[in-house]
């Protein structure tokens, strides 16, 4: 323990023997007396003797080498203390702790040892006194010790202190000794005889005196030094009458003064320059001035630069030069004075630390080695401790065993002896009768009872019952083993005389029926008090009162349930069939008592029927709400009562007994063994299904009679009404359970009163009863009883909600279509629907709504009014969105909100997807694609078969050009009607409209949301290809009817006309007159253009009416440029008329769309018609006349295209009698190119259509 003490702290090299080998070291120490005295003890020789040939400091270094350790010599501030006398003290310390063990093995308390420093090492001059602040032993007396090992323990760590005190004395001689090289101080070294050391002590108490005074004097020091700078103003040298060597004397002295104190009180840390009472002590032990170490720290007053900048300040404006330099001669002699005074100082100070610093550490060592030993004597007595109380807790188990025993042994006993009553009892019976019912049921006076008062006393039921209990246990036992011994004596009475067997026969007889009859004895008085206890349990609840669990006492006041007396009673029933026959009575009471309408049986017969047919349904809900309502009421009652009664754990407010008033203790209710953990979770679950899920007496035969009522009507009204029959009964339940799953948490809760529960604890839901930890299992068995009982009320409700719901919704859809002028056809059902339904449903909906679209030939008949005025109308198209945001209204409501989690979460992403799904079946297939697809069949596909009657009338109405303006608001209300189911139904990124993407994105279904984005999808894709349709066509009959006005009544038009032109329309005359700026055709034509295109407007977005626009405009191009190349000649005059056509042409192609280029390459090559033949080769290749210049139409047009358009000039060929003959200045003008003529052959007509121009572009 000493080893361990020492080297535990790294005493470096001085203490490097303080090791493991230690013990031996001191052995060999204490054998040789080594120690300071020993070491000095020795003979120095004379000077004289060897200072011929060492000389005197030789001499002496040779022999302090031999005195003092090696350490020393080199450094002897820093050394080491050797410690030789507390290693000695150490070991004879540790030598007498082990005697002193061995002799107070058995002592309880002799390890104490107290710490500290005796008061004598104060006045012996080396204790540590007031520098360590240490106390003496007396000062911490007390323990578990006696005061014979207290003072023991005292004089032992008094030694450790003494050789501690005396290692220090060596230390500080040896370092003397080498410092002077005197080995005599070896010997003769004392501090209080150390004048340097003494000195010392005066300079630092001089220094601190001085740091105060200057401390003090500070806020003069400062006034004055800034008090210098006024003295230069004449005013103030006239007043004062100072020379000018007086100012600079006197301001230096002021400088001087700020000098020192900015190096005495300047300093940037809190410590201070110990003297007086905190040098060396009588001891020579250094401390800390007290005084000093209180003072706070405190702002530095001066700086450095501030202490330049004032002697700068020093000289005047006269002889500035002269008398600066002079005031830093002084300043720097001044400076170089406080350096020597600051340096002496701080040498004195080191000096003194190190002192101070070895002398603490030597006596640290010392209480650490008493530390360390004391913490080895505690360890002994903890395992000493733990050793004894290891035995006694073996002794108590013994003990506890034969306490169990005996008590077996007692028990036994009692139960025999009541064995013999019984048997008694039975025997006297069979001359006397017992009325066992009269006399248990206490309808007998006791002086006329022949059975025991344990068994007709109330007072005693308990004990009767568990007697009882055991008595009946004894005979099945009895019994079990009577057929085995009967067999075994039959064998042994099998070899006997006949006399003998005879008589053990007759025995074995009596004995049995004995038995028999005390066996009939104790099961009538089982029966009959089981009886009367049921009895008395049924009076003590019907007599009704508060419930208050806060105390026994406030139970038994009037007008509360005695629930105490009802507990210990339904204890003693425990004794009877494990209890069965009391929890059925318990609810049946609850029932009867407070549920008596839960009495009617429902049989479903005529008079149910006739009962729910005079009722209304509105009252026979709010009854049912009413129900619910009392329903929670009163189990939030009864699960604290069954907490209370019928649980084995009680509140410990409740089990402790109160003291009487003759001072023994009360009766109390304590825990009991009799119920069974799960025993009042077995009551409150029996309660719970007898309320709620009993088919004939229940809540949910409440539920299912009136839902009966509903279905007995018959017709859809009411089916509206038990949708929302189906949505209050299933909120009202999911109260109901929410508030039976809090008083399932809080059964134990609730009663603890106010004042016991601790603000640290929260009876939550985790902590379930806080206190009683035991009844924690209960009460999460109960929640989950709960909640399977939720989902099984539910789950039915919901099922036919379901299909209620979507065949419902499925009616009003159709229903809607039906009243608007409607026809359906008759139910066609898909493969792919059915399984969507089934699969989006999760099972849960057995109803599918069938597919029955509108019949396309009743619209057709009807027409685009009918169609306008009746389906189409916005509010029949918005009404089924209306039916189907309703739904899903009800189906949060039914199946949940994203809150609860869980298998509800999957169930109403299901059930929501279910609904879109359907009323996409009904607005696709059902409604929109029908619409669409009847369109397209009542477009006049072929125009008229005569020709127009051109010119039009512009006043009146335009010819619809086979496409009916209703056409496009059938359009555009069709696109209204399919926004507007995405926009009400779906309602993507719409938070808050509770609309089917955003529930399913709360409810993170992807399976569901996935499904019903597909079914989105596919849809909007349905719908988009068959509008595509339907509009392609309408396209197909604009052209149609374009080409019958533009072509057929231009040309019939110009036959009738002068000249009977067979060239067509273009190939006018010269010298005709023309009456009108375009042709009749034309204008006809755009002026029914214009009138479709406002129709069109307003029915396509802006995206597809201008593509819709381009593909118009290239069809007319195309039209026209057909019928051109291939039919018509153009004339000078024809080609005027011609240019003016292309540009109304061209006016009308504008009004939308973006690619009309055709047009613009059409109005250049009609310049071929207008052009003299001789200038046609500068427009067709440019001015140079280079055909590979890619000037010209050549460049721009193409060769192939100038050509061919060029060729329908009139006066390109000519006709003879051999046929049509090419002109001469055509033959030239191609020779001269150097070009062939393709119209010599066959021309593709469709390379120069309006598409393929815009591809070349």
């Amino acid at each position: 323990m000493t080893n361990q003490g020492l080297s535990g702290h790294g005493m470096g090299t001085g203490d490097a023997n303080v090791t493991a080998n230690a013990k031996s070291d001191v052995n060999a120490n204490t054998k040789s007396n080594v120690n300071v005295n020993a070491n000095v003890n020795v003979n120095i020789p004379d000077d004289e003797d060897f200072s011929a040939e060492y000389g005197s400091g030789g001499i002496k270094s040779m022999i302090l080498s031999q005195l003092v350790p090696e350490e020393y010599l080199y450094d002897p501030i820093h050394a080491e203390p050797a410690l030789d006398n507390l290693r000695v003290a150490a070991q004879q310390y540790a030598e007498d702790t082990n005697v002193d063990n061995l002799n107070n093995t058995n002592v309880p308390g002799s390890t104490h040892l107290g710490l500290g420093l005796d008061p004598s090492f104060q006045d012996d001059g080396l204790g540590m006194g007031m520098g360590m602040g240490l106390t003496s032993p007396t000062s911490i007396s007390g323990g578990i010790g006696s005061n014979g090992s207290v003072m023991q323990e005292d004089a032992a760590l008094s030694a450790l202190l003494k050789a501690a005190e005396k290692d220090v004395v060596t230390h500080m001689s040896r370092v003397k000794a080498v410092l002077a090289q005197d080995p005599s101080l070896l010997e003769s070294y004392s501090p209080q005889d150390d004048i340097a050391m003494q000195e010392r002590t005066q300079r630092l108490d001089k220094m601190e005196k001085r740091r105060e005074t200057l401390q003090s004097q500070s806020r003069d020091i400062l006034f004055n030094l800034n008090d210098n700078i006024d003295f230069d103003s004449p005013s103030k040298k006239k007043k004062e009458n100072f020379t000018q060597a007086q100012i600079l004397e006197k301001k230096l002295k002021t400088w001087e003064k700020a000098l020192q104190l900015y190096i005495y009180s300047n300093s940037g840390d809190d410590s201070n320059i110990s003297g007086g009472n905190g040098g060396v002590n009588a001891g020579g032990t250094a401390g800390v001035s007290s005084s000093s170490n209180s003072q706070h720290k405190q702002k530095a007053p001066l700086t450095l630069i501030q202490l330049l900048q004032h002697l700068c300040l020093t000289s005047g404006k006269d002889d500035e030069q002269e008398t600066l330099t002079s005031a830093l001669e002084q300043a720097t002699q001044m400076c170089n004075t406080q350096l020597e005074q600051t340096s002496k100082l701080l040498q004195d100070s080191v000096e003194q630390t190190a002192d101070t610093f070895q002398s603490y550490h030597i006596h640290l060592m010392a209480h650490s080695i008493a530390a360390q030993n004391t913490l080895k004597q505690t360890s002994d007595v903890q395992a000493k401790f733990l050793h004894h109380g290891k035995e006694a807790l073996k002794i108590g188990h013994a003990l506890e065993v034969a306490e169990a025993k005996r008590r077996q042994s007692e028990q036994a006993s009692t139960l025999l002896k009541r064995w013999w009553m019984m048997e008694n009892l039975a025997i006297q019976e069979k001359q006397n009768p017992i009325n066992v019912e009269d006399e248990v049921g206490g309808r007998l006076a006791s002086g006329s009872c022949m059975m025991d008062p344990l068994f007709t006393r109330p007072e005693n039921s308990l004990e009767a019952a568990k007697t009882l209990k055991s008595l009946r246990l004894v005979v099945k036992c009895r019994s079990g083993s009577a057929s085995g011994n009967r067999s075994s004596s039959d064998d042994a009475n099998g070899g006997m005389s006949g006399n003998n067997s005879n008589s053990g026969n007759t025995d074995a007889e009596m004995l049995k029926e004995r038995f028999e009859q005390t066996d009939g004895l104790i099961k009538r008085t089982s029966a009959a008090l089981e009886e009367r206890l049921l009895e008395r349990f049924g009076t003590l609840y019907t007599a009704g009162g508060n419930y208050d669990f806060s105390s026994l006492k406030n139970a038994k006041r009037p007008g509360r349930l005695d629930w105490v007396m009802l507990r210990e009673v339904a204890e003693a029933l425990m004794s009877f069939d494990s209890g069965r026959s009391l929890h059925k009575k318990y609810v049946h009471l609850v029932v009867q008592t407070k549920f008596p309408e839960l009495n009617n049986v429902l049989d479903g017969g005529d008079g149910d029927e006739e009962k729910f047919a005079d009722e209304d349904i509105d009252g026979t809900r709010s009854k049912l709400s009413g129900l619910f309502h009392r329903v929670c009421e009163v189990c939030t009652e009864e699960f604290q009562l069954i907490a209370h009664i019928f649980s084995s754990a009680l509140p410990q407010h409740l089990q402790q007994s109160p003291m009487s008033n003759n001072g023994k203790k009360a009766r109390g209710v304590h825990s009991s063994s009799s119920f069974p953990q799960s025993f009042a979770l077995q009551v409150a679950r029996t309660l719970l299904q007898r309320l709620i899920s009993d088919s004939k007496n229940g809540m949910q035969a409440q539920i299912n009679g009136l839902l009966e009522s509903v279905d007995r009507r018959g017709d859809f009204d009411s089916g509206i009404k038990k949708l929302d029959t189906f949505v209050i009964i299933h909120e009202k339940a999911a109260g109901l359970f929410s508030l039976l799953k809090d008083a399932a948490r809080n059964m134990w809760v609730g009663a603890i009163p106010s004042n016991m529960v601790s603000n640290e604890i929260d009876p939550s839901v985790e902590s379930l009863g806080g206190t009683y930890n035991s009844n924690a299992h209960s009460a999460s068995a109960l929640i989950q009883f709960l909640t399977t009982q939720e989902l099984s009320l539910s789950n039915g409700q919901r099922r036919g909600y379901l299909n209620l719901e979507l065949r419902l919704l499925h009616h009003h859809c159709c229903a809607n279509l039906d009243r608007s002028g409607g026809k359906l056809l008759r139910p066609i059902r898909t493969k792919e629907d059915s399984v969507r339904n089934t699969v989006g449903s999760g099972g849960l909906a057995d109803y599918r709504a069938p597919i029955m679209p509108l019949d396309q030939e009743h619209i057709k008949k009807s027409g685009f009014l009918a169609l306008l005025n009746g389906p189409l109308k916005q509010a029949v198209y918005r009404q089924p969105l209306i039916h189907a945001a309703d739904s899903l209204a009800r189906a949060r409501l039914m199946f949940g909100s994203v809150a609860r989690g869980g298998d509800e979460v999957d169930s109403t992403a299901r059930v929501i997807s279910t609904i879109f799904s359907q009323m996409c079946n009904f607005y696709g297939p059902s409604y929109l694609y029908p619409v669409i697809d009847s369109l397209g069949n009542m477009l006049a596909s072929n125009p008229p078969s005569s020709a127009p009657m051109l010119p039009f009338d512009e006043a009146a109405p335009p010819h619809n050009l086979g496409v009916d303006k209703h056409f496009w608001i059938i359009v555009d209300r069709i696109h209204a009607a399919s926004k507007s189911f995405d926009r009400e139904l779906w309602a993507e990124n719409r938070t808050g409209s509770m609309r089917v993407w955003e529930i399913l994105v709360q409810t993170r279904s992807q399976t569901s949301l996935t499904l019903a984005k597909e079914r989105r999808i596919h849809f909007f894709q349905e719908l988009e290809e068959r509008g595509e349709a339907i509009i392609l066509k309408a396209l197909d009959v604009l052209s149609n009817h374009i080409h019958w006005i533009l072509v057929t009544g231009g040309e019939s038009l110009a036959k009738l006309g002068s000249g009977n032109r067979r060239d067509g329309p273009y190939a006018v005359p010269s010298g005709s007159i023309l009456d009108s700026t375009n042709s009749p055709s034309v204008k006809a034509l755009t002026f029914c253009l214009r009138a479709q295109f406002i129709s069109i407007q307003t029915a396509l977005t802006p995206q597809s009416l201008s593509a819709f626009w381009t593909s118009l405009s290239r069809r007319l191009y195309d039209i026209l440029v057909t019928r051109l190349l291939q039919n018509y000649k153009v004339s000078t005059v024809g080609a005027v008329v011609l240019s003016r056509d292309v540009e109304a042409l061209r006016s009308v192609s504008m009004l939308a769309g973006t690619d009309h280029s055709h047009w613009d390459t059409l109005r250049e090559l009609l310049t071929l018609y207008m052009t003299p033949p001789d200038s046609l080769k500068t427009m067709l290749v440019g001015a140079e006349g280079d055909i590979t210049s890619g000037k010209g139409m050549f460049g721009r047009v193409g060769k192939e295209q100038s050509i061919v358009f060029m060729s329908r000039r009139i006066d390109y060929r000519y006709r003879t009698n051999q046929g049509t003959k090419k002109s001469r200045w055509a033959s030239e003008l191609l020779e001269e190119l150097g070009v062939n003529d393709p119209t010599d052959g066959r021309v593709n007509i469709t390379n120069f259509a309006a598409e393929n121009i815009a591809e070349k572009q």
